[in-house]
């Protein structure tokens, strides 16, 4: 089955769709030994490369799908710049460092950004190595539902905060929100006097321009957006800013559910469980194999020593033969410690016993 070419670069982390579709317009991208046209399409066993080097392995390999949550600060960026862009913008030394050099080093794929956002913005970022689950939850995000903490400066404090509707006229389309409220809480220790935090909950995750829309309609300044919430994925108060933590396999396994996909399954991983009992020393079936105890550690080196003994050569000379061979009986006459079997000279200055 073929798919289109970008599409499949793409899913296996090589570059976004944009970036791929720019490359392959500008003839950085073969298939077959030929330039590569906006359209085509690509099929298992495809010769690709970008730039001159092979990628069609890469394309052939599927891998574990991860999905990770950065805790963004508010104005880093989200990609790298280049040294151009730095020497023109900033000084180097001034320069901060952007959320895609503090992700993870990934070998073979890219992490690509589930629910970007702008700079100015903070909070809960998800990023995954699978670009398919990426693209298709970019598709269902008017079905995601998602969570803001907004901070606006207020006359008179909390009591004086106005009550805000929970509907926005925007780009002649309605938009709703399920809940807009006025927060108790203070996010990230701030208290002064005159800040409000409201909590935003909107039922669709592809609006967020309308977070903001909504108090600006109202006469109100936003000086801090931080989304708290991606659907059933939360960002709590232990998870420190400008650090990342791993989904867990039943979180990774909801995200593709609500994207109406199946999680890749790499091949033999399945029988992962087997190596493992192998590596324990089991013995039978594989049905057994899988079943068999656990060894402790004492347990596991007391059979490499027997093993070690076993494939050794003076071990097997002596239980063939009964007897050592003459290399054998050297090595034992000679003594442990290192050094010559001549006796030492006496030390200048001591008298001899």
């Amino acid at each position: 089955m073929s798919e289109r070419l970008h599409k499949v670069l793409a899913q296996h982390g090589i570059g976004s769709r944009r970036e791929v579709e720019r490359w392959i317009s500008e003839g950085r991208i073969q298939i077959n030994g030929i330039i590569a046209k906006t359209g085509d399409r690509y099929e298992v066993g495809d010769r690709v490369q970008l730039d001159g080097r092979e990628v069609g392995k890469r394309l052939e390999r599927v891998t574990n799908a991860q999905v990770i949550v950065y805790h963004k600060p508010q104005g880093q960026p989200i990609e790298r710049r280049s040294p151009e862009r730095q020497s023109e913008e900033h000084a180097p030394e001034v320069v901060e460092e952007s959320v895609e050099e503090r992700l993870p080093v990934q070998r073979g794929s890219r992490w690509v950004a589930i629910n970007p956002m702008h700079p100015g913005d903070s909070g809960l970022l998800l990023f995954t190595n699978d670009g398919r689950l990426a693209y298709a939850l970019t598709r269902q995000k008017k079905k995601i539902a998602t969570t803001y903490m907004v901070r606006v400066h207020v006359r008179g404090g909390a009591a004086a905060a106005p009550v805000l509707p929970t509907s926005l006229r925007l780009d002649n389309q309605t938009i709703d929100f399920t809940e807009v409220t006025v927060s108790s809480n203070a996010l990230e220790g701030e208290s002064e006097s005159g800040n409000v935090w409201y909590k935003v909950v909107m039922p669709r995750a592809d609006k967020r321009a309308a977070v903001r829309a909504l108090f600006v309609s109202h006469g109100l300044t936003v000086s801090r957006m931080m989304q708290v919430a991606f659907g059933e994925v939360m960002l709590t108060k232990e998870m420190p800013r400008a650090r990342s933590v791993a989904l867990k396999p039943s979180q990774i396994e909801s995200l593709y559910t609500l994207a109406q996909l199946t999680a890749p399954v790499p091949a033999g991983r399945e029988t992962a469980p087997l190596k493992r009992s192998r590596a324990q020393g089991a013995k039978g079936s594989p049905e057994d194999q899988l079943d068999a105890p656990t060894l402790t550690m004492q347990e596991l080196n007391n059979a490499a020593r027997a093993r070690r003994s076993v494939a050794s050569p003076s071990a097997q000379s002596v239980q063939s033969t009964g007897r050592y061979q003459p290399q054998q009986r050297a090595a034992l006459r000679r003594p442990k410690t290192g050094g010559s079997n001549r006796p030492s000279r006496p030390v200048a200055g001591r008298p001899k016993k």
